[in-house]
């Protein structure tokens, strides 16, 4: 599955084009990545994100953990995932990250 050209941003690590999105997830959001010209392997960054209870608690949010997701911390976790092993021309399953507030840990399906 590639990802979806009208909801994602592009961006360019170390000379190679990538796209990039961000989906939300319950107590969480993904930061999926992946080659914009090569169907290879995708990255997927879990980062733990209140972005469900918003809604629940709109306006109250300032005690919520809202995160957003700019193209240099993009950057960042491409690079952090190459430097772990991530081969986005190889093909298979995606490599799939937690972020624990510094650095990517992997994670177990």
């Amino acid at each position: 599955m590639t990802i979806n050209k009208k909801t994602s941003r592009k961006i360019v690590v170390n000379e190679e084009h990538f796209v990039w999105t961000v989906s939300p997830g319950s107590g969480y959001i993904i930061m999926i990545a992946e080659l914009e010209s090569y169907k290879g392997r995708r990255l997927e960054v879990y980062i733990a994100s209140d972005i469900d209870s918003l809604w629940v608690n709109f306006p109250n949010t300032e005690h919520l953990n809202i995160k957003v997701i700019r193209p240099n911390v993009v950057e960042y976790f491409i690079r952090q995932a190459f430097e772990e092993g991530w081969n986005p021309k190889e093909k298979g399953a995606p490599i799939v990250f937690k972020f624990d507030g510094k650095q990517l840990v992997k994670r177990n399906n």
